[in-house]
């Protein structure tokens, strides 16, 4: 199909939305229309913003049908991401993307909706129309029974069951799940999904080296009982490796002590306290980045040899775009209230992406956090601080998402804390308080003089660079 008739296919089919009402159950038509080739330009010229609200006002069994549909879609890529189905994926990133502020108009933030309440949040009421009352009801079972044919049942999506089950989903719970929750955590996973917004990796690769500050006493112990065993079995020339090993580990060591060091000295100097000693206690939720191999950018929270993104990682920076344009989208709400009335706990699209349990968010913090101060505009780029070109976007909506996710929630708490693995961590009863935000938590912990002259030398260049431009 080339891209003049999908376009005006796509035209059609969301032409046919806006003029009747589809079935959920009419397979051909979704399915076509998640097939259909589109662009991010042509989704959110063909939804105009007066399609998506007559769409939401006039048709909303049509609309939640396609917000249902698009998230258990990308609920499906993250559980079996198999490149085929790429381009479906972003087709729903795209429609989702377009249509969740028009949502969030009416949503608890905004003016209210019973709908779109139910929709987005509802766990098993069902949507009922206010104004008419014959509106076919779109019930959380029928919600939760697409999204488990979607990621694992035995019908043609390959679903493993009937009804409203999951078939075993690592993204369910005993409980129902809230739509805007799976939109949420689906498109935090799609964001270091391998070979889409970042390289193969394998588990646990680069899980001792999250920071500067980290040890694994495990890893040591587990690699040098490995050693003395190959010892034993190898003689002279096993005893070699392990002289080996240990002498890394020292060097690793006196290199982590002279870096610390060097802070409290740097410290000391501009009148700031040294590091005060961490509390520790047994299991938290950790700060570190695992794997820290697919933070895209070395910088803060991870060594360079660390990473493995920064070279290769350019490659997927249009995916990325596509997916942090969701996630904004998806933590827009508190647009919607009028400033003076700005309460940074009322919205539960951000306090879902800010939980303790948010998917991959130490790592999407590190992942904003150094492609905002690594980047250089001058770097081979013309016109301006954010020149045209897919990582300059990806840069510019990491600055977005990044001010957004930390504008809310409580203050977080600085003060260390680690487990006996000398792991960043913070406890489990300040992670469970009402308006806890992980994001903040994360960036009051980085406190090493080498990570902060890298952030205030990164912003620094950044706004140096818009004047320098306009001159």
């Amino acid at each position: 199909m080339g891209a003049s008739a999908s376009r005006e296919k796509f035209r059609e089919s969301f032409t046919e939305l806006i003029d009747s009402d589809i079935s959920p159950d009419d397979a051909e038509f979704w399915d076509e229309l998640w097939k259909i080739p589109s662009s991010a330009e042509e989704v959110f010229e063909l939804i105009s913003p007066r399609s998506a609200r007559f769409l939401r006002d006039e048709r909303f069994d049509n609309l939640a049908t396609l917000f249902t549909q698009a998230t258990a879609q990308l609920c499906q890529i993250v559980e079996t991401p198999y490149s085929i189905y790429f381009d479906q994926a972003l087709n729903c990133v795209r429609v989702l993307t377009r249509v969740l502020p028009f949502l969030l108009e009416k949503g608890d933030l905004g003016t209210g909706d019973e709908n779109v309440e139910s929709l987005c949040w509802g766990t098993g009421e069902p949507i009922v129309d206010s104004i008419d009352g014959d509106r076919t009801a779109v019930s959380a079972a029928y919600r939760d029974s697409i999204v488990g044919k979607l990621i694992g049942g035995d019908d043609k999506y390959g679903a493993g069951g009937s009804g409203g089950g999951s078939g075993g989903s690592a993204l369910d719970d005993d409980a129902p799940e809230p739509l805007a929750l799976l939109a949420i955590h689906a498109a935090m996973h799609m964001l270091f999904l391998p070979q889409f917004t970042c390289d193969f990796y394998e588990e646990g690769e680069g899980e001792d080296d999250g920071d500067d500050n980290s040890n694994s006493a495990s890893d040591d112990s587990h690699s040098s009982g490995e050693s003395r065993s190959r010892s034993r079995k190898g003689g002279s020339k096993e005893g070699f490796l392990d002289r080996v090993e240990r002498r890394a580990r020292e060097e690793e060591q006196a290199e982590k002590e002279a870096e610390e060091k060097e802070d409290n000295i740097m410290k000391k100097e501009v009148g700031l306290k040294s590091n005060s000693r961490a509390r520790y206690v047994a299991s938290g939720i950790l700060l570190q980045p695992k794997p820290a191999c697919i933070v895209w950018n070395k910088g803060c929270g991870v060594k360079s040899k660390t990473s493995i993104q920064d070279s290769n990682g350019r490659k997927f920076d249009k995916n990325r775009v596509e997916v942090l344009r969701l996630l904004l989208s998806a933590c827009c709400d508190p647009l919607y209230t009028m400033a003076e009335d700005y309460n940074p706990l009322a919205s539960r699209w951000l306090s879902v992406a800010t939980a303790a349990d948010a998917p991959n968010a130490i790592c999407l913090f590190y992942s904003l956090l150094n492609t905002i101060v690594t980047y250089d505009p001058k770097s081979g780029l013309t016109g301006g601080a954010f020149a045209p070109d897919a990582h300059a976007k990806v840069v510019g909506l990491s600055a977005q998402l990044l001010c957004v996710l930390l504008d809310c929630g409580l203050p977080g708490n600085p003060e260390m804390c680690k487990n006996d693995d000398e792991e960043a961590i913070v406890d489990f009863e300040e992670a469970a308080k009402t308006g806890f935000n992980i994001f903040r938590t994360t960036l009051s912990r980085i406190t090493s003089s080498k990570e902060l002259t890298l952030i205030y030398d990164g912003l620094t260049r950044l706004l140096r660079n818009v004047h320098e431009s306009g001159n």
